[in-house]
C-alpha cells in the first residue's frame, strides 16, 4: 500500500511540475457551490465533459468530508453518491447545491 502511495504521488508532483502556474482549462471559469443552484448546476453538468463531471462531484465529495469529517474515499459510495445527487437536484431545481449534497451525502 505504502508503494501504491509513493507512486501515485510521484505520478501527480511530475503532472503539477510539467503544467504552467496559470495553467487552467480555457473558459473555465470559477464555481461559487453556495450560491449555485440545483438547477443552474444540472445545466452545466450537462454541457460539460464526463471529466469536468467527475472533478465537480469529487470536489463536492471532499467537501462534504471536511463538513462530516469523513476520511475515507469509498468509490462505491462516490458513485452512489454522485447518482442520488442528481436525482436529488431533479426534483428540486431551486435548491442550493450544497444543501443537496448534504441532504443525500451526510448520514448522521
Amino acid at each position: 500500500m505504502k508503494r501504491l502511495f509513493v507512486l501515485a504521488a510521484l505520478c501527480c508532483s511530475s503532472l503539477f511540475l510539467s503544467m504552467p502556474v496559470s495553467a487552467k482549462k480555457p473558459g473555465a471559469q470559477n464555481i461559487n457551490f453556495g450560491a449555485i443552484t440545483c438547477s443552474e448546476f444540472m445545466k452545466e453538468l450537462s454541457q460539460g465533459s464526463a471529466e469536468d463531471a467527475g472533478v465537480v462531484l469529487m470536489w463536492i465529495d471532499g467537501y462534504l468530508s471536511g463538513v462530516s469529517g469523513d476520511t475515507v474515499l469509498k468509490w462505491g459510495d462516490l458513485e452512489k453518491f454522485s447518482t442520488d445527487l442528481v436525482a436529488y437536484c431533479g426534483k428540486k431545481p431551486d435548491e442550493k447545491v450544497l444543501d443537496a449534497a448534504e441532504a443525500v451525502g451526510i448520514s448522521e
